[in-house]
């Protein structure tokens, strides 16, 4: 039920096992695992230097802290997956990558609109509610409604059999098992035929 047979541009069959929503979400979490870890350690950094410099270096370590926030976030998954793995650390942890849809080579305009919708799927409401119950300017009803949103979305894959997300759908993508490129060592293994051996002429 997993694999797919599709036709490359060049005319090659090809065929693709489809990665489980499982391994997907746990991929997830290890990115953004990883992304905390670098928001903290850069907030450490920031903060210490920003203590030490002042009232103008806390400013301007407070406009870097902004800003390097907003390009992990947003650029994080896209940076990597246009990588020749095509994958985040979470993807390779687990052994999937990134496939486009037609069989071709992963476009920037791809990618990116499978990354940006990620923004509307869990990001973007996620945090506006956080903020919203923070500051008490939403109900409780509302709340309810943006988590909903955000569940919805961000579980799309669970309700179809090609487990897309919505960014894949936009995008053109599938989230597929990475097959390993056998090694040397591994052909060294196989029963290979040894070429014949000269004749051994006598006197």
């Amino acid at each position: 039920d997993k694999v797919r047979q599709f036709v490359t541009p060049e005319g090659v069959d090809l065929s693709l096992e489809i990665a489980s929503s499982s391994l997907r979400f746990v991929a997830l979490l290890i990115d953004l695992l990883l992304m905390l870890v670098i928001l903290v350690v850069t907030t450490i950094i920031l903060g210490v230097t920003g203590l030490s410099s002042g009232e103008e270096g806390a400013g301007f370590a407070s406009i870097v802290w902004l800003l390097g926030f907003f390009l992990l976030r947003n650029f994080w998954f896209v940076l990597f997956e246009l990588g020749p793995r095509a994958a985040t650390p979470g993807k390779r942890a687990v052994g999937i990558r990134v496939v486009a849809r037609d069989g071709g080579r992963l476009t920037v305009p791809s990618v990116m609109a499978r990354n940006l919708v990620r923004e509307g799927e869990i990001f973007l409401p996620l945090s506006f509610m956080f903020q919203a119950m923070a500051d008490d300017t939403i109900g409780k009803s509302l709340a309810i409604f943006g988590m909903m949103w955000t569940l919805g979305l961000g579980f799309f894959l669970l309700f179809n059999k090609d487990r897309m997300r919505l960014g894949d759908l936009i995008g053109g993508t599938w989230g597929g098992m990475a097959k390993r490129k056998r090694m040397a060592g591994d052909l060294a293994g196989t029963n290979v035929g040894t070429p014949p051996r000269a004749p051994v002429v006598t006197p």
